[in-house]
């Protein structure tokens, strides 16, 4: 189901959590309603496909990894500090609208793991 109806998961641990609780036989109307809402929802394999196209990324990059940006990366001493992380972050719930950030090390800019290949 996946991007399709994200609501689709917390109908699926509900599920579990009513069984969990109540039991058998009396839960199999909870197994049944959660089977007819996943066979009725749209479905989607687009975060497998990201998800995927990241891992390939990863396996077929050479030399070591690309550094997470410093701005992304947590502060807690004082030498991290001074070193630069954290510097410039930006806490998007802080902000009404989108904020301009970026979370991709240089070198994979321009990457969209939602496409095939770069944009």
């Amino acid at each position: 189901v996946g991007l399709a109806d994200p609501l689709a998961l917390t109908q699926a641990v509900a599920a579990y959590q009513g069984c969990h609780f109540i039991g058998m036989p009396e839960c199999e109307v909870i197994l049944a309603q959660c089977v007819v809402y996943f066979a009725r929802a749209p479905k989607s394999i687009e975060v497998y496909r990201a998800y995927g196209n990241v891992k390939e990324c990863l396996r077929m990059h050479t030399g070591p990894l690309p550094p997470v940006p410093l701005h992304l990366r947590n502060a807690p001493t004082r030498l991290m500090k001074n070193l630069g992380y954290g510097k410039g972050y930006k806490y998007n719930p802080m902000y009404k609208e989108p904020v301009e950030q970026d979370y991709l090390p240089e070198e994979l800019k321009g990457t969209d793991f939602f496409k095939e290949g770069k944009t």
